[in-house]
């Protein structure tokens, strides 16, 4: 009887085990395939559709410059249509050079035909519907039809002609070359029974199709009802072929006329089915798993009831056992009482000889037990932080607040833990006199038995030392780096003004328009260059600015104009917000540029994958002074290097910067007495914020100068 209930016990809880795991499993399964392929279809519906809007833009410009090439030649500068005769050879290139019109005709107010292009037309186009548009004094562009004048399909625009006086006298028209448009259409998608065609209205296929539809002949559809209805959309329908297809359409706009991509829904549908299958081999080993993993565990649990009754026994025993060991750890306890009251002896000794050498000692000492309690202190610790009197038994950090910093307590804490002596050398404190700086030594106080028993806190203050040291080393600092700038300045100079001075001769001597701008661009860098080579001068040797009027919404407009066509910038969306009426104001303008560049390029950079980069002017409300707030969406700034940036040479580009750029900038903002400001969040983007006064100190007020943009 027990054999059976265990076995029955087993089954029972193999199916529980697989209804409560596998339920979910099975569902998340369900809830991620339907999700997975809603987002593959509309990728696809995407894909169709974009090809469409790419084709659409593509033919709606090149019929805009068919309207604009017909327009400029149907303005005359004679009274009557007679003048026309004069542009023969015009229309000719037209047709036979461009190959975008198939013929070119000039039709009188009453609609008669009185002059061809490159086909013999004669008759009346006066019921024509481009005729009484353009008649009328609007360009016109028709749908593809058949025409009975030529006996062929076209496809005519139209613009009115104008005289002299403006007066329409007559109308142009041309009909464009089918095969040319059809060649503009691109088909985006790869698949193999993707194609891209022109219908109209009434669903009539107008172009080649890559399957071999013929064109005026075939409906894109199989079936009465056109599928293709308003501006545009995304469908699903049997084509010519009888087949099934997704369909993304759009109309031209001005015309009835349809651009459709399609492509058979079951290689549209490919990467669903894919997905499906990936699901059901991942789910079919998994259940199988499942099930193989519930029986063994029910097989585990019945055999642990069975054991249950001996287990018990056994059990019993291990609290007997336990009795036994807790009576051990009774008499352990007692002897560990008798070792702490030795302790508590060595520990009164222990006092009392530290209360004779803290008398000795010259420097700020005080000592503490293991939670940072006072338990002893000297006069010159008192004197140090200026304290009337301490407790015994107060914390240090509440006694002397200024010893509340993180870098303090973890090292406190960390010679309660290691038992080890640590330093802190130049420590800066502000006691509300300025910065000070300290040296920190704590040691671990043990006793005999290498027991922690405290910290103790030894306080030098070496606040002048530290002023001394660092003015020192600024003085090394500078120099050096003067010393750097101004050898690589001489040296990169040298041959830049060979370069310039080449470019300038080849400048003047080369006929070709086109070659004269690629050598002014790059004379135009070259002149950059050497404005950077100055900076570096002026960061070595200072030079006073050159100071001029300077409307910066037009420099920062400019400079973000040359940037932009920079590789760099290929990626980034630039956001310009300028405050209309900011005034000009007194700077030197190669400098205020090369800092703008400077910043630019590192937002820039920050962004490698792309982002947007915003640039706002304003006006400090009240004040004499302008902003420049210049964000990014980028990396950001670590906290740590945030204070460094600003350091010569400093640079976290490693091989590709030379540090010296916001050094650079921010000697040239200061020489314009303003300053730069720093805003920035790791992962999340930086701002620069740039404040410059509208005129510089000593200058005329009322002295006329020219504002240079």
């Amino acid at each position: 009887m027990a054999s059976k209930y265990f076995k029955k016990l087993t089954t029972r809880n193999t199916l529980l085990t697989l209804v409560f795991f596998a339920l979910p499993f099975i569902l998340l399964l369900v809830v991620v395939d339907l999700e997975i392929s809603r987002l593959i279809k509309n990728q696809i519906n995407q894909q169709l559709a974009g090809a469409v809007q790419e084709n659409i833009k593509t033919i709606q410009l090149f019929l805009q410059d068919r309207l604009i090439d017909l327009g400029s030649v149907a303005r005359l500068d004679c009274p009557d249509l007679k003048c026309l005769g004069d542009k023969e050879k015009l229309f000719l290139s037209l047709i036979q050079e461009k190959k975008w019109y198939d013929f070119i005709f000039i039709a009188d107010l009453d609609g008669q035909i009185i002059q061809s292009y490159n086909r013999v037309l004669q008759g009346n186009i006066s019921d024509r519907n481009y005729f009484r548009v353009s008649v009328r004094g609007q360009a016109f562009i028709s749908d593809i039809f058949f025409s009975d004048i030529t006996g062929t399909n076209v496809m005519i625009i139209s613009q009115p002609i104008l005289n002299v006086q403006g007066k329409i006298i007559g109308v142009l028209g041309a009909s464009l070359n089918l095969n040319y448009l059809y060649g503009l259409l691109s088909d985006l998608r790869v698949g193999k029974t993707s194609e891209l065609f022109l219908l109209s209205s009434e669903g009539l296929i107008l172009s080649p199709t890559k399957l071999g539809a013929f064109p005026f002949a075939e409906k894109a559809f199989a079936g009465e009802i056109n599928p293709h209805k308003g501006e545009n959309g995304v469908i699903t329908h049997i084509d010519y072929r009888g087949q099934e297809v997704l369909c993304a359409y759009q109309r031209l706009p001005g015309t009835n006329i349809y651009l459709a991509s399609e492509m058979d829904l079951k290689e549209a549908l490919l990467p669903v089915h894919r997905f499906n299958r990936i699901i059901l081999y991942f789910f079919i080993p998994s259940f199988l798993f499942l099930v193989i993993i519930s029986n063994l565990y029910s097989r585990r649990v019945t055999s642990l009831l069975q054991k249950l009754t001996s287990n018990l026994a056994r059990a019993l025993d291990e609290c007997r056992e336990r009795r036994r060991q807790l009576d051990l750890i009774n008499k352990e306890l007692e002897n560990k009482i008798i070792e702490s009251d030795r302790l508590a002896r060595e520990l009164q000794l222990s006092e009392q000889y530290i209360m004779h050498l803290i008398d000795s000692i010259s420097l700020g000492l005080v000592g503490t037990d293991l939670e940072g309690r006072i338990t002893h202190f000297n006069k010159h610790f008192k004197t140090i932080f200026e304290l009337e009197e301490i407790q015994r038994g107060a914390s240090i950090f509440e006694i002397a607040p200024v010893l509340k910093d993180k870098e303090i307590e973890e090292a406190f804490y960390r010679v309660v833990r290691e038992s080890v002596a640590r330093q802190l050398l130049a420590r800066k404190l502000d006691r509300g006199h300025g910065e000070e700086y300290f040296n920190l030594s704590l040691f671990p106080i043990l006793n005999g038995d290498n027991r922690l028993l405290g910290i103790t806190i030894l306080v030098e203050n070496v606040t002048e030392k530290e002023k001394l040291r660092a003015k020192l080393a600024e003085y090394e600092k500078l120099s050096a780096l003067s010393q750097l700038a101004l050898g690589a300045a001489h040296e990169i100079n040298n041959p830049l003004l060979g370069i310039s001075s080449f470019l300038e001769i080849l400048l003047e001597e080369t006929p070709d328009p086109q070659k004269k701008q690629q050598i002014e661009v790059v004379l135009d860098n070259v002149y950059r260059i050497s404005q950077t080579i100055r900076g570096l001068l002026n960061f070595a040797r200072p030079a006073p600015p050159q100071f001029t009027k300077v409307n910066i919404n037009q420099l920062i407009e400019d400079t973000l104009s040359f940037l932009s066509h920079q590789p760099l910038f290929k990626k980034v969306k630039i956001e310009q917000k300028f405050y209309p009426q900011l005034p000009p104001i007194t700077a030197d303008l190669n400098q205020i540029r090369q800092v703008l560049t400077n910043i630019l390029i590192n937002a820039a950079q920050a962004m490698p994958d792309g982002g947007r980069l915003s640039v706002e002017t304003s006006k400090i409300k009240f004040e004499d002074f302008i902003q420049i707030d210049i964000s990014d969406t980028g990396v950001g700034i670590p906290p740590e290097n945030l204070k460094k940036i600003f350091d010569p040479f400093f640079t976290t580009k490693k091989s590709q910067g030379t540090g010296l750029g916001l050094s650079i900038s921010l000697s040239y903002i200061k020489s314009h007495n303003g300053d730069i400001q720093v805003k920035s969040q790791p992962g999340k983007g930086t701002t620069f914020t740039i404040i410059l006064p509208t005129r510089q100190k000593g200058r005329l007020q009322g002295k006329k100068e020219e504002v240079i943009t």
